[in-house]
């Protein structure tokens, strides 16, 4: 390999951790499907709530060399291999003779497949059966439209072919749709479900949050009964259950679950296979498609280049804001009254919030307060976008980057009123990652 000093040297990788979806895992680490990959919990077993004992690359290559010796036939090898929970359809692992790799260890938690494509994907469907899926959509539909929630305005029963973000969707309203509808024991244990898995895609975490984690799990474990009770499953015999328990160890040793999320990849084969694929001729692709992806960083590095310089020009005028927050060139309703804000935003400490505002701007002793505006009237815009402070090679590919839009829009006629919450962070030592100290907002 081409060192940073431009030497070139020979290294030898150490395969530390592996990120796959459940059947990959499965593969990779000769574990026979529907057991754990990385613990020696019996499928017949998974409901426990500790973990088993931990496989080791040893204890799997001492199985197949053992069902290779005693037997004669491939079949022969095939069952052996089975009745210990190894997969039977593989002699030679890729990772045999790798000294310093533990290929069960290094196999990490998978937010979107095991997350939000299996243990919510389950939790949705016994709730829906639990309460009446036709009456589960109603309450979807009828939810108020309202920023960061999408609004499903034909249900959530009706959808196939489910991705990974509508199902994040889907998890921010299921709870607020269910409660008052479900026994108190349904509803805690879908409530803690959906605690560890926000829990788990923090972006920090220290013993304080595992905790957490280890709470929420323990919640669930102690709830989870009711399901089988209303006949919706005989056991909890499911890997993808079975698998949080060993979140906590993994956060412990490879850091944060956005570190190995299949949804980061995902996305990168959208952007570096498929897209690449589709614009070759579909002959000898592998040359256009490096071409192709040697143009896109081009154009995205001279982007990058424009808006630097557009930012310089911006900083030099003292336009920051711009760089944050759009507004329409014209505003939704001109020259409005103050007092008719007030009343159809539903703001009466509008007036003073303005002032105290304006205060702020003052360098003399004087309060604006104390005096009154020496102006009556107002533009108002009903809706303005931001862009997040966010960088990233997903974000230098799309050509303008996205936008999102908050709302304060009074009702007109039909249309019902809209006025989101933002939360604003504010970078100091006071904010804590678990809560929203630290932070002031904007309704």
């Amino acid at each position: 390999m081409v060192c940073g000093d431009g030497g070139v040297r020979r290294v030898h990788p150490i395969l530390a951790a592996y990120v796959a979806d459940y059947p990959e895992q499965c593969l990779v680490a000769c574990a026979k499907s529907g057991t754990c990959p990385k613990c020696r919990r019996p499928a017949k077993d998974l409901q426990e709530k500790t973990t088993g004992e931990e496989r080791t690359p040893l204890w799997t290559l001492g199985i197949i060399d053992d069902a290779k010796r005693t037997s004669s036939t491939r079949h022969q090898f095939f069952t052996k291999c089975m009745e210990s929970d190894v997969a039977g359809g593989v002699g030679e692992p890729f990772w045999k003779g790798f000294p310093y790799c533990d290929i069960h260890l290094s196999l990490t938690p998978d937010v979107l497949h095991q997350l939000y494509q299996g243990v919510f994907k389950y939790i949705l469907d016994w709730t829906g059966d639990m309460f009446n899926k036709e009456e589960l959509d109603a309450c979807v539909r009828t939810l108020p439209p309202a920023y960061g929630v999408r609004h499903f305005k034909n249900g959530i029963s009706a959808l196939s072919q489910v991705t990974g973000g509508e199902r994040k969707d889907m998890a921010r309203i299921l709870l607020a749709c269910l409660s008052g509808k479900l026994a108190r024991p349904a509803l805690v244990a879908t409530r803690s479900i959906l605690d560890f898995i926000y829990l788990a895609q923090y972006t920090t975490h220290n013993d304080t949050t595992l905790q957490y984690m280890k709470d929420a799990l323990d919640t669930f474990h102690r709830h989870r009964k009711v399901f089988i009770d209303m006949g919706l499953r005989d056991d909890f015999n499911i890997p993808k259950f079975h698998a949080l328990l060993h979140y906590i160890p993994s956060i412990k040793l490879f850091g944060t679950t956005d570190n190995y999320n299949t949804e980061m990849f995902e996305r990168f084969h959208i952007d570096f296979a498929k897209d690449g694929w589709r614009a070759s001729n579909r002959r000898d692709e592998r040359p256009q498609m490096a071409q192709w992806l040697t143009r896109q960083e081009k154009v995205a590095s001279f982007d990058r280049y424009l808006e630097y310089l557009v930012d310089q020009e911006e900083e030099k005028r003292h336009l920051q804001l711009s760089k944050v927050v759009q507004l329409t060139k014209l505003p939704s309703r001109p020259h409005q009254p103050i007092t008719s804000i007030e009343d159809s935003h539903s703001c009466q400490g509008f007036t003073r919030a303005l002032k105290e505002y304006l205060n702020t701007f003052l360098d003399r002793t004087e309060n604006v307060s104390n005096y009154r505006l020496p102006f009556h009237h107002l533009d108002v815009f009903h809706s303005f976008k931001f862009k997040r402070d966010e960088t990233g090679y997903t974000e230098v590919m799309e050509s303008a980057g996205e936008r999102e839009v908050v709302y304060a829009r009074p009702s007109k006629g039909k249309q019902v009123a809209r006025f989101d919450t933002v939360v604003v962070y504010v970078k100091n030592e006071v904010a804590e990652s678990t809560g929203l100290e630290g932070t002031s907002y904007l309704a």
